[in-house]
């Protein structure tokens, strides 16, 4: 080995230097975003100690991040296994992709309320609450007033048991315990609540959820679940009706399946323009 060649090897092995962060930047705020972006198509569900070795951060920070996330309602725990829920939508990545839910759904709930009449909606489950996405409404008589962004009790609607059906039970049990103070809907007392586990069981099993003057008087409705690529459900379509006199005998039969084929449509384009 020549003199030259022992004085390079000797020299020390030189490290990319990271650039400064600018002064005014949150590091905070750029870890939690890390933590947000951490989970991705092969990593769906992740335990806190994955987040923290995928986000280089120590446990109790990360611990913080998705606690605070989860308040927020951008993330949801089940058991040990953290997700992302789908109002991240509402952080700009659909706008990555080619659609939105609520542009996916538009045309096909005019669509739908067109053929039969009757107001149709998208909604996604918003911690206790339902939140409407989309909304094509018709004439009627209802007292509540219902737009994009509105938001209604879950378990007082059709399609908020669609989705708490689709939970898994710990998650379900933290839904049906929360009630904010001074909350006009309160969670559902002993055995209301007891009532509603044996619907959801019957939901679940059936895959739609009717309710008859739940929310207001002389309104019934129908609803079905909207799912993803992976068959999570990620939301629920409805349509609503406006004193029909008549039952769920009657009124199933007759829009369950336009309702059916509308969903199917929804989730093969959710399928295809958002992964959620």
């Amino acid at each position: 080995m020549t003199r030259a060649n022992s004085a390079v090897d000797a020299m020390p092995t030189s490290t990319p230097v990271r650039p400064a962060r600018p002064k005014d930047a949150v590091q905070s705020l750029e870890r939690a975003i890390a933590v947000l972006t951490t989970f991705d198509r092969e990593h769906r569900h992740l335990t806190l100690t994955e987040v923290a070795e995928r986000c280089r951060l120590p446990r109790s920070a990360a611990r913080r991040f998705l606690h605070t996330l989860v308040e927020l309602g951008f993330v949801e725990v089940s058991g040990r296994k953290f997700t992302l829920t789908p109002q991240v939508l509402e952080l700009g990545y659909a706008n990555l992709s080619r659609f939105t839910l609520a542009d996916v759904c538009r045309p096909h709930l005019e669509a739908l309320a067109r053929n039969l009449g009757l107001s149709a909606s998208v909604t996604v489950l918003d911690g206790p609450d339902i939140r409407y996405v989309s909304r094509v409404e018709v004439a009627s008589g209802m007292s509540v007033s219902l737009k994009a962004g509105s938001r209604l009790p879950a378990h007082r609607t059709a399609t908020g048991r669609v989705l708490l059906a689709a939970l898994p039970e710990a998650e379900l049990n933290r839904h049906l315990d929360f009630s904010a103070p001074q909350d006009p809907h309160p969670a559902p007392a002993h055995d209301e609540r007891s009532r509603l586990e044996r619907e959801l069981d019957i939901i679940r099993r059936q895959g739609w959820a009717f309710a008859d003057q739940v929310l207001d008087v002389g309104v019934q409705a129908l609803a079905v679940p909207l799912r993803s690529r992976t068959g999570r459900v990620v939301g629920a379509l409805t349509v609503s009706m406006y004193q029909t006199h008549e039952s769920a005998r009657t009124l199933v039969p007759r829009y369950l399946p336009p309702l059916l084929e509308t969903a199917g449509r929804i989730s093969l384009e959710l399928r295809a323009g958002i992964d959620v």
